[in-house]
């Protein structure tokens, strides 16, 4: 554990491969995002964080709820491990 918050003694380098490919990723949305306004940017994101965040809601619904867990039914047949009763 005391090995997590020792400094570092030599800086940690990326491999080029992903600096290059870090590279083409701001280059493309740069230019992307050029033209648009602050206001049409902070929607987009606005968007995007609303959307986001309904999805995964909607996937801890669907995990956790009742109708969910009935549908899933395990029979003999398909499972390898065998069901103590």
């Amino acid at each position: 554990m005391k090995s997590l918050f020792k400094k570092r003694e030599t800086a940690f380098t990326y491999h080029k491969h992903y600096l290059s490919a870090q590279k083409k990723w701001s280059e493309k949305m740069s230019s992307l995002a050029e033209g648009c306004s602050k206001r049409k940017l902070i929607f987009l994101l606005g968007l995007f964080v609303i959307l986001s965040a309904g999805y995964l809601l909607y996937n801890l619904y669907n995990a956790f709820s009742e109708k969910e867990a009935q549908k899933v039914k395990i029979s003999k047949q398909t499972v390898k491990i065998k069901i103590i009763d």
